[in-house]
């Protein structure tokens, strides 16, 4: 059914002239990397890897009238390989399905639309209240980010109760959210509410969220607060995003009387002139001495806020498997030390870009980061290591845009000095990457 509902979005005529409001985009990517093993020692150092992936979002809002809207998010091919997955027979002698070798690449149903959200509003003169699979987005976007952009490849959705409003200046939000957890005839007890206050203006804005979030059968509770800002001041825009969390009980895991306590935040400037600019950002993520322990104190930014091409974005150091099969895909993770997120670690990441003519950007990049919090068995090899990358953004036409990206890694010792039991070592070497991205927005 889910596959006609674009279809009929686009050819039935709307009743009582509903306006339909539409956006999203178009996304196609390609990467390649020599080598994400950080190794050519290794046994299992997999070598060059390459893919390319699509994305078409889309977004539309239908205007029912001025006190009533709905909205969805309907993701075509999200993050799908290009070819996958090619139509297959039956070979009549033992069964099996066969890869048609004279057939087009055919994506099967499940990997070709995914309805990723879809909520409805009422509009009062006292303020919106939504109801729904619906984005959650604050800030900076260092705790909860909705994925809208081109680049994101996350994206994080509640299925929540939300009120929110503006005085003037000032904005209010309050929503309670469910989480289903797939138990039949139990009733879902994992709940979380939020309120956040907040002021905004053109050139200035601050707020605060507050988050508890409880599960009674794991006598889990947690709170969340988050503390944002930004000042504009001609051509220099400041913002700062600091987290912390705090809980305690027993997880599905099972471990038992577990307490959290983990801080994580960032700080970045911005200096925007006709030809020139630049940037710097300093962030940090708590980690754990042991953690293995009771004692959870790692911090992990969402997966959407990127500061480099691979340190923080992709899974380091990444081998080959043995054998290679649709589950694994040849590779494994086992012995990777870090993944695509901001974790443990301390960072900076300066830039500066030039417009090299009117519609063409380059941008210049270093990425440097160390542990926050290193274990007992790190001996002192904290370094992640240094990221060098250079993009240049083409915009030929109004909605297009291309750009590319190339980056080198230099790990650091908490890298190349580690061994795994199983795996061995010897990611000590430099890694080089190269990623395009075509865009057409609406």
């Amino acid at each position: 059914m889910f596959t006609l509902l674009p279809l009929l979005a686009l050819s039935t005529q709307p009743a009582h002239a509903t306006e339909v409001v539409w956006e999203g985009f178009y996304r196609a990517r390609g990467e390649i990397f020599n080598s994400l093993s950080l190794s050519s020692t290794n046994d299992h150092a997999e070598g060059t890897s390459n893919q390319i992936t699509d994305r078409f979002s889309l977004r539309p809002s239908w205007l029912i009238s001025e006190h009533a809207a709905l909205h969805a998010q309907i993701d075509l091919y999200p993050y799908t390989l290009w070819g996958k997955t090619t139509a297959d027979t039956t070979d009549p002698i033992t069964g099996d399905p066969t890869a048609m070798a004279d057939s087009d690449g055919v994506a099967t149903e499940s990997d070709s639309l995914v309805a990723v959200r879809a909520w409805g509003e009422a509009i009062t003169p006292y303020g919106r209240i939504a109801a729904g699979r619906m984005p959650m987005e604050w800030g900076a976007g260092i705790l909860w980010n909705a994925g809208n952009t081109p680049e994101s490849q996350h994206s994080d959705t509640a299925t929540r109760v939300q009120y929110s409003h503006t005085f003037s200046q000032v904005f209010v939000l309050a929503a309670w959210d469910q989480q289903y957890e797939g138990f039949l005839n139990a009733p879902d007890d994992m709940q979380s509410v939020s309120l956040a206050l907040g002021y905004r203006s053109e050139t200035a804005g601050f707020g605060l969220l507050n988050n508890y979030r409880y599960q009674p059968s794991m006598a889990w509770n947690a709170y969340t607060g988050d503390v944002w800002g930004f000042a504009q001041i001609g051509p220099l825009r400041a913002e700062l995003e600091a987290v912390g969390k705090f809980g305690g009980g027993n997880l599905e895991t099972g471990a038992n009387d577990i307490t959290q306590m983990a801080f994580g935040g960032m700080l970045k400037a911005e200096i925007a002139k006709e030809k020139f600019g630049g940037e710097a950002e300093l962030g940090f993520a708590s980690g754990d001495v042991d953690p293995e322990d009771k004692k959870v104190h790692t911090f992990t930014f969402d997966m959407n806020h990127d500061v480099a091409l691979m340190l923080f974005e992709q899974d380091l150091p990444t081998l080959a498997t043995n054998v290679a099969n649709d589950t694994n895909a040849g590779r494994t993770t086992a012995a990777t030390l870090s993944g695509n997120a901001i974790s443990n670690a301390i960072y900076f990441h300066p830039a500066v870009h030039y417009n090299l003519l009117p519609n063409v950007q380059a941008k210049v990049g270093w990425t440097t980061a160390t542990l926050a919090k290193g274990p007992a068995e790190t001996d002192g090899r904290h370094g992640y290591g240094n990221e060098f990358d250079v993009a240049v953004r083409y915009d030929p036409f109004p909605h297009l845009w291309l750009r590319g990206t190339f980056g080198v890694l230099l790990p650091g010792k908490y890298y190349s000095k580690y061994t795994d039991p199983d795996l061995g070592g010897g990611f000590d070497q430099p890694a080089i990457g190269g990623q395009l991205l075509g865009t057409v927005e609406f």
